[in-house]
């Protein structure tokens, strides 16, 4: 196994070579998630990994999650298989929108040995439905789940068709948080930001019923408020900042909030801190923290198809993860994530 430093990125992000999946131990997988929670992005470069084995060992650092499957499970508790009867039967004690929901995703995902893991892809089936989520043009810098406080903190992105022409990019701020004067990084430790959906702005061109499905992903309640400045799961600070549903600073004007979005754009969004991916071969993984760091993709992606899964990093977590600093704030976080995790039935998590 060797690793090497990914150019852009500030002082984050590697690339790993020479992993042989079918003879990796346990606890070498274990080091190398340590070894990647320190990094933000890691980018396992021409694996021998492919969708039969994916998931399995992401499971071994944390349980998969996503924020609207959880939010059906805690408002439907009769289950998931009667969720499926309701839409099966056009079902009003489902609303019709939560029936909606479930069926277009359920076309975007793809069954495994143990489970499910989404497409992002731009194929469509003979009917011309998109079969994977980002089905059109370019994926602008955002991250998932990004208008939720308990949002999923880790994300991976396995290539495995057609990815060659294409990019996956990506965006640390750290060190942009830590280069601005110790005046302003008071101010922005002390921000708050108003999250809103707007159609389009992550995914230009997304069909209306893709856009759907991110309104309840990326920020299902309108005007929820989370902090500007937050820790990832390995206690490295820096901004929850993705532009697709930052609209304004609490306590401010959007005019007095734009003039501060358009500094931290203009000293943030420079080539020092990105690295785009333009991947050489299929079957690169792609590993990245959900909390201060954003991502992109840009390229071809007519015939791409990649698989992605939303996971925590529990098992690698001496301690129960904590995003915030206001007391305030971890409040809330508690409650949501509780909810969350009890909804989804997931064991063994380090709940705050």
């Amino acid at each position: 196994m060797k690793i090497s430093k990914i150019p852009g990125l500030g002082r984050f992000g590697v690339f790993i070579d020479d992993v042989d999946f079918n003879t990796i131990t346990d606890e070498e997988w274990m080091e190398l998630g340590k070894i990647h929670l320190q990094s933000l992005v890691t980018i396992i470069r021409n694996t021998n990994l492919n969708l039969s084995n994916y998931d399995k060992f992401i499971y071994k650092w944390g349980s998969a999650r996503a924020l609207s499957k959880a939010h059906l499970m805690k408002k439907y508790p009769q289950g998931w298989d009667w969720m499926w009867q309701c839409v099966n039967n056009n079902d009003d004690a489902m609303h019709i929108d939560d029936r909606r929901w479930l069926t277009t995703v359920d076309g975007l995902g793809q069954r495994t040995e143990i489970g499910r893991v989404q497409r992002v892809s731009g194929r469509k089936d003979e009917n011309g439905n998109p079969m994977g989520m980002f089905a059109e043009g370019d994926l602008l810098w955002h991250s998932n789940e990004s208008g939720q406080i308990h949002h999923t903190p880790a994300v991976s992105l396995l290539a495995a068709e057609n990815v060659i022409g294409s990019s996956t990019g990506f965006i640390t701020t750290t060190d942009y948080y830590e280069s601005v004067s110790d005046a302003f990084r008071s101010e922005l430790d002390e921000m708050i930001i108003v999250h809103r959906f707007s159609p389009g702005k992550i995914n230009p061109g997304l069909p209306a019923e893709q856009d759907f499905l991110m309104h309840s992903n990326m920020c299902p309640d309108d005007e929820s408020e989370i902090p500007l400045v937050m820790q990832s799961p390995a206690g490295i600070r820096g901004l929850h900042y993705s532009v697709n549903t930052v609209s304004q600073i609490k306590g401010m004007s959007m005019e007095e909030s734009r003039r501060v979005f358009d500094l931290i754009d203009k000293e943030l969004f420079v080539d020092k801190y990105i690295y785009d991916h333009w991947y050489q071969s299929n079957n690169d993984l792609c590993l990245f923290d959900n909390t201060i760091t954003l991502h992109r993709r840009q390229g071809d992606i007519k015939n791409r198809l990649c698989y992605r899964i939303q996971y925590d990093y529990t098992n690698l977590q001496t301690a129960p993860y904590m995003p915030y600093f206001q007391n305030e704030f971890q409040q809330i976080y508690r409650e949501r994530i509780t909810e969350a995790i009890t909804a989804l039935n997931i064991k063994d998590f380090k709940l705050p």
